[in-house]
């Protein structure tokens, strides 16, 4: 892969990732519906922090979110911020389609379900959470398991192709 493409992927990943980490710790129920409720003091340091990521944080604060509104919010986000303007147009929509954005964010949301618990515990910052993860996503025990995966994978394809031709 065109280390612009594993740049945009990376850069796409955390922009998904920072909208699942608002969700987590700042979403409140009133009456049925689900608000974005980031308090002041949170938002400035949001701002301060992740300056380019505040854009985001500001289309989300003090509206509904649902899953409609949220997957909306956030690929227009990924588009309008990356896409010809921080890399070439097009590139965004082949991240996309990858199969690495997908496992990436597959791999996360499994990192998210098996950590709830902790991540539960107290509020961390979204900084931590992307070092939890990464250092969850390369420790042994994962990478052997996606071996695994990756090698199951291959095995159906090559079983797929032989039965076709």
């Amino acid at each position: 892969m065109p280390k612009n493409f594993d740049n945009a992927l990376m850069d796409a990943a955390e922009i998904m990732q920072f909208e699942s980490w608002l969700r987590f710790y700042f979403i409140q129920e009133e009456g049925d519906a689900l608000m974005l409720r980031v308090p002041e003091q949170a938002v400035e340091k949001i701002k301060e922090n992740y300056e380019h990521l505040a854009p985001l944080l500001e289309t989300m604060n003090d509206c509904e979110m649902t899953y409609e509104n949220s997957v909306n919010t956030v690929c227009q986000f990924v588009v309008t911020s990356l896409d010809g303007n921080r890399y070439s147009s097009g590139v965004v929509g082949n991240v996309f389609d990858s199969p690495e954005f997908q496992r990436e964010m597959k791999l996360f949301h499994i990192w998210t379900q098996v950590h709830e618990e902790q991540l539960e515990q107290a509020p961390m910052e979204f900084e931590t959470w992307r070092k939890l993860f990464g250092e969850w996503k390369s420790s042994d025990k994962v990478q052997s398991q996606m071996k695994r995966v990756e090698d199951d994978v291959s095995r159906m394809t090559q079983c797929s192709t032989k039965t076709v031709q």
